[in-house]
């Protein structure tokens, strides 16, 4: 059976930036795209210039530029996570999707037995070390639903008093808003689809003058600064390029 370098729980820009450094890494992610938890919630829309320092780097960039996701000092942020699923597949990276790690064994030999739960059930991977991107204690927790209006100014006025602490900005899209709602304001330890369903019971007390389009899978926020946690960086191919070099220095 096949002994992998590094098996890693969560995919991230990071992440795959280790990956691409490290063929012999094992990506295990719970949803059923690579979401990057960093431009998939649509955290923002306004880009971040970043000079890429790697050939690998450069190459993630042309992905974004071929797909015409930047107009100006905008970008199409909830396209980012078809950009990373180009560049994985183009560079073959491993990825295990809708895969949940269950446990892990050390076995005599010092190998990890790792315990993952996929749609064909339990199988084990191999392999010399496991490290969790995954930020399980995020602060200000947000999230993001992307909405159109009839009348925007009239809309953003009654989501911002129905939702307390939120924020709207413009999207990519003229004809479009990304309202950021503080997760506690919804109240406590509550997880994504209580969340969600909070949010649409209180949508359906408004006027009907803003229709959502888009709820973001996943909460961000502030997180502990970890070698592969994208939230530290305000670029994409920064964060990748951080996942880069700590596999290079991890080789050493």
């Amino acid at each position: 059976m096949h002994v992998y370098d590094t098996l890693i729980i969560g995919c991230g820009y990071g992440v795959v930036g280790y990956a691409a450094a490290n063929k012999n890494t094992m990506i295990c992610e719970e949803h059923q795209i690579c979401d990057t938890g960093f431009y998939l919630p649509l955290r923002t829309f306004q880009r971040t210039p970043y000079t890429p320092k790697t050939a690998e780097g450069k190459a993630l960039q042309d992905v974004f530029d071929g797909l015409d996701l930047f107009n100006g000092d905008q970008q199409n942020a909830n396209e980012f996570e078809f950009a990373l699923c180009k560049y994985i597949s183009e560079k073959d990276i491993k990825v295990l999707l809708k895969c949940r790690v269950i446990g892990s064994e050390k076995c005599a030999d010092g190998i990890l037995d790792v315990t993952v739960h996929t749609n064909a059930g339990l199988s084990h991977i191999l392999t010399k070390q496991v490290l969790n991107s995954v930020a399980d204690d995020l602060q200000e927790k947000r999230i993001t639903i992307l909405f159109t209006a009839s009348d925007y100014v009239a809309a953003t006025d009654e989501l911002l008093s129905a939702f307390p602490g939120a924020s709207v900005e413009t999207a990519f899209y003229e004809a479009r808003r990304a309202l950021h709602i503080p997760v506690e304001s919804l109240g406590e330890n509550l997880d994504e689809n209580t969340v969600k369903l909070a949010i649409y019971q209180k949508w359906n007390t408004l006027t009907g003058n803003a229709k959502i389009l888009y709820i973001a899978p996943v909460f961000y926020g502030k997180a502990p600064d970890t070698y592969l946690n994208d939230g530290q960086f305000n670029n994409p191919i920064e964060a990748f390029e951080n996942g880069w070099f700590y596999a290079e220095k991890e080789a050493k």
